[in-house]
């Protein structure tokens, strides 16, 4: 077999959504074409001090030195997210950027130089089309636009549509009305300063999405409400956009297209050397962010199919599976898993023509519904989305049904449907619970096993990557360079001229290479690694680095899944590197030494507590309460009670449907934060689920229960006397005291305390 063709993409940060999309895209075209992908997670390029997020973070850029010589076949450089979008780069870096990838056929995405291939947006029609809403239907007269860097080629694009659509209507530019930030959340005191410079802006065109999620945080500081003060709208469509109060009308533009896309482009390139530029069209969905006061306009519509009489079956199908189907990185369950949706469907259809719903029929649509599911194993199909077109489906029988007796058939499906998708939703929730804890375990053990070094050698290195298996991690291949290179934020990096294969994983097998066979030339090290790669794969680069030391890389084939935890893996075999290097020249300090394993249990002691603690509140969620709980009774240290408590808090779905949901998180949070005000670090707390919380301490003192009882009550009326809020804090607590005992149990005593409060909120409520 001859040798694969060996492509690199370099982006962002593969954690953010527009940099993932692309490299899915990449990924399924180099699955589809037969050629191996390396993916460079460089972040960016000359990156600003001050729009880094860590000190030493800028030490992932130096990703980008790495390809000369023709070390790979093509080369895929998305610009817009490798230093331009935060502004990093001017029209001069990007030049001396890409003339870094020596004579390497390359791709441009987003970029702007007319002698390269190049993929891009179009950036205008959508543009267009959501500012003629905003001025034909929604009378804005005072539009502004928040635009990315100004030597961005797909900010200048927006900005100029956002022009073009002004002066078609008469309206005058005034450039006060333009400003230009990074393409990310951080725009928020630009566009606050804005709206307090000039009075009267009715309506707001930001160039992404990130930077209008932004926008939404001005407006909270200004007092104005986003869909009824200010007509907004954004640009990518990203998945938050329908999750914002109100959700943000938006700019579709698929960056898993633009990724798909690009590598076939690359392929042609190398082919045929002939430059082409492709454009990628793009549409706009109107939602509520663009609607001003009461005014009427087209939102999206949630769904864009129906059933009728004249309804083909078979086409709903296919039309509603694409709804659906989310597809994962390999799509060879792809057919099965149409094929099982479309008799469900099919039975649908018999529970549509017919008005005699019979034992028989039922059977078979459970049995269709559950084998989906059964198929769907990689999760592949959206339940937030079957929910919506199974409401819809359910509305349309009931509505024409004949007799009674079919409507009752038809809620009886309807409920059992419903607890089936809310069984299913909490199994996968289990599922991803489960798996995290796995790869956090598995990520711990690098440092356990490192502190369990003994006969110091080259052979400890592979010992670093042995439980990567454990993670779905089939090949990795560890390149250290022979002296860790130091390197600076203001710095050019330079790789040495060799690399060192200090360790290698093959499917199940660990080694690490003799002497003689480490040294490997910079310009081969790509295709070293895909060379113990039977069939064509991805690689992502990963850079191997303590503070200001470079140490090298590691390649692996990281699965898409787990793309979110490669920082993680990055630190620890990072520390693993440094310290084996450490202990094998010998020359190590205590103070060095001791400084990696406390970076090391920090990191340990951040992603446990991450795992038990809920975002929202800050308290333990659900499974860290139980988990805390149980070891303090087990433990005990001597006390005879135990407290444990039980609250809600009243009034949450009238706050959210007159104030939004963003004061539902205010009452949420306040509610945890007076409860462990009161409970002054005794014990835990934790939140249960929405607005619910338990709560349990150990103590010698009787009584102490009615005690925390009356000292909370006492707690919220004095919140309540200085509340601003137009709502009063009321939350429902029922507090309970056992004696410690060998067969006392956590679940009886929860429910217990749960059983009082429910009793006090009824009391309430009469």
């Amino acid at each position: 077999m001859g040798k694969r063709t060996n492509v690199a993409l370099l982006v962002g940060d593969v954690r953010d959504v527009y940099s993932n999309s692309i490299t899915r895209g990449a990924m399924r075209a180099a699955r589809e074409s037969g050629c191996n992908l390396l993916i460079v997670p460089g972040r960016y390029y000359h990156a600003r001090r001050e729009l880094l997020y860590e000190e030493f973070e800028y030490q992932y850029q130096t990703l980008f030195s790495y390809f000369k010589k023709n070390n790979v076949d093509a080369v895929i450089a998305c610009t817009g997210v490798v230093g331009i979008v935060s502004g990093s780069m001017s029209r001069n870096s990007l030049a001396g950027f890409l003339k870094k990838m020596d004579s390497i056929p390359l791709v441009t995405v987003s970029g702007d130089n007319l002698d390269l291939p190049n993929i891009r947006y179009d950036n205008k029609t959508g543009i267009k089309e959501g500012m003629e809403i905003m001025i034909s239907r929604q009378m804005c007269t005072k539009i502004a636009m928040v635009a990315g860097p100004k030597d961005n080629l797909d900010s200048m694009e927006r900005v100029e549509a956002y022009k073009e659509v002004l002066t078609e209507h008469g309206i005058h530019i005034n450039e006060k009305l333009i400003i230009y930030c990074d393409f990310t959340e951080r725009c928020v005191s630009d566009v606050v300063n804005l709206f307090k410079s000039v009075k009267g802006i009715d309506g707001v065109v930001f160039a992404n999405d990130r930077m209008a999620i932004g926008g939404y945080e001005a407006m909270r500081e200004l007092g104005l409400r986003v869909g009824r003060d200010v007509s907004f709208m954004g640009y990518d469509n990203i998945e938050n956009d329908i999750n914002l109060d109100p959700p943000l009308a938006s700019v579709v533009a698929d960056p898993e297209n633009i990724g798909y896309e690009a590598f076939y482009l690359a392929l042609d390139y190398m082919k045929t050397g002939e430059v082409e530029h492709k454009i990628i069209p793009t549409k706009f969905i109107s939602r509520d962010s663009i609607m001003l006061g009461n005014k009427e306009g087209e939102s999206e519509t949630t769904l864009e199919f129906t059933i009728d009489k004249n309804t083909d079956f078979d086409t709903f199908a296919k039309r509603t599976f694409i709804f659906i189907y989310n597809p994962s990185v390999n799509e060879s369950n792809k057919d099965k898993l149409y094929r099982t949706y479309l008799y469900l469907i099919l039975e649908i259809e018999k529970l549509y023509k017919t008005d005699n719903i019979d034992e028989e029929l039922i059977k078979s649509l459970s049995t269709h519904f559950n084998k989906l599911f059964e198929i769907d194993e990689r999760r592949e199909l959206d339940i937030g989305k079957m929910m919506i077109l199974l409401e819809m489906i359910k509305e349309v029988i009931v509505d024409s049904a004949k007799t009674k007796k079919k409507k009752l058939r038809m809620v009886y499906i309807s409920a059992y449907v419903y607890r089936r998708l809310a069984s299913i939703l909490s199994l996968r929730e289990n599922d991803t619970n489960y798996r995290l804890k796995k790869l956090q375990h598995e990520i711990y053990r690098i440092s356990a096993d490192m502190i369990g070094f003994y006969n110091i050698s080259e052979k400890n290195y592979a010992s670093i990557i042995s439980n990567f298996g454990k993670i779905d991690i089939n090949y990795t291949f560890l390149y250290l360079f022979k002296e860790p290179i130091a390197h600076g934020i203001d710095d050019e990096f330079e790789p040495d001229e060799f690399v060192y294969l200090k360790a290698a994983q093959v499917k199940d097998k660990f080694f690490s290479p003799s002497d003689r066979e480490q040294m490997i030339p910079l310009s081969e090290m790509f295709d070293n690694a895909f060379s113990y790669i039977d069939y064509p794969s991805h690689l992502v680069m990963l850079n191997l680095y303590v503070r200001d030391m470079i140490y090298g890389v590691m390649l692996c084939d990281l699965p898409y899944e787990i793309f979110s935890y490669y920082e993680s893996l990055i630190y620890q075999v990072s520390c693993a590197a440094r310290i084996l290097s450490l202990l094998m020249e010998n020359e190590e300090t205590d103070r060095q030494l001791n400084e990696s394993l406390e970076l090391i249990t920090k990191n340990n002691i951040k992603l446990a507590d991450m795992a038990k603690s809920d975002e929202l509140t800050g308290v333990r969620n659900r499974r860290g309460f139980m988990l805390e709980a149980e070891s303090l009774l087990k433990e005990n240290n001597g006390n005879k009670y135990v407290v444990v408590g039980f609250a809600d808090a009243d009034g949450l779905k009238g706050v959210n449907d007159k104030y939004g949901h963003e004061e539902g998180d205010y009452l949420i949070e306040t509610s945890a934060k007076i409860l462990n005000e009161t409970l002054n670090n005794r014990s835990v707390i934790g939140r249960m689920g929405g607005d619910e919380f338990a709560l349990l301490y150990l103590t010698n003192k009787e009584g102490e229960d009615q005690e925390f009882f009356s000292e909370f009550e006492k707690n919220v009326k004095e919140y309540n006397k200085d509340n601003e809020k137009e709502y009063e804090l009321s939350v429902s607590l029922g507090v309970k005291e056992y004696v410690i005992s060998d067969d006392i149990d956590l679940k009886n005593i929860l429910y217990s305390a749960d059983k009082d409060m429910y009793h006090i909120k009824k009391e309430r409520k009469k």
